[in-house]
């Protein structure tokens, strides 16, 4: 498909438009998104890698959505190409009065983009916070192992280590109590037993763990 088809394909099934009608539509996504009008008829091979994206960021917003769902937008992009996509998405957002539902396994993308932090193990969310606090204080031990686990630019730093042993369980078969618990250098005997459910241990603040009973660690 061209780069015209993909971008105005959610409109065929949503909005009854003419060919002319949709083609100016995606010509002015594309403007939007960087790209120029005559690249609709282009094929996605003759684009590099953050261009792609710009051209999926702009399929996105064909139909006018109130919510994205943006999954490792830019886990494939070099670190530069990187920050233009972010910024390029932080100015829709503002534009088109967009919110982001922003999933990434990149700590430092998440601070930069985010409002508003869920961490997930195991496909449970463990810990919800505003960016802010979450920076500020990890309240569950696999949030603390992810903190530490991202790389500092400055030598002189030494961030202290957290322990995380072993491997992520099968979950197709998860252990009983609480699922981080064979890796959690804090575990009790109830967090073999109990699955935790979130708690709002601060305003705003929840977490889904036995220690203390959500006093922190």
């Amino acid at each position: 498909m061209k780069v015209g088809s993909i971008v105005i394909e959610p409109l065929r099934a949503q909005q009854r438009l003419s060919k002319n009608q949709r083609r100016k539509i995606a010509g002015e996504l594309l403007e939007k998104v960087g790209l120029r009008t005559i690249d609709l008829d282009k094929y996605p091979h003759e684009f590099s890698g953050g261009q792609r994206q710009r051209i999926g960021i702009a399929r996105a917003l064909c139909v006018r959505p109130d919510l994205i769902v943006a999954d490792e937008p830019v886990s494939a992009l070099d670190v530069s190409i990187q920050a233009q996509v972010i910024n390029l998405m932080e100015d829709l957002k503002d534009e088109f009065n967009l919110s982001y539902i922003f999933i990434s396994h990149d700590i430092s993308v998440i601070e930069h983009v985010c409002d508003r932090i869920a961490v997930m193990y195991m496909g449970v969310i463990v810990e919800i916070a505003s960016t802010e606090d979450f920076y500020m204080e990890q309240r569950h031990p696999y949030s603390k192992a992810l903190l530490t686990a991202v790389p500092q630019p400055d030598p002189h730093t030494r961030s202290k280590p957290f322990s995380m042993e072993g491997d992520v369980p099968n979950p197709i078969d998860p252990p009983p109590g609480c699922a981080f618990h064979p890796r959690c250098q804090y575990a009790m005997d109830r967090c073999q037993a109990e699955r935790p459910t979130l708690v709002e241990i601060a305003q705003d603040h929840y977490v889904a763990c036995l220690l203390n009973d959500g006093q922190g660690i």
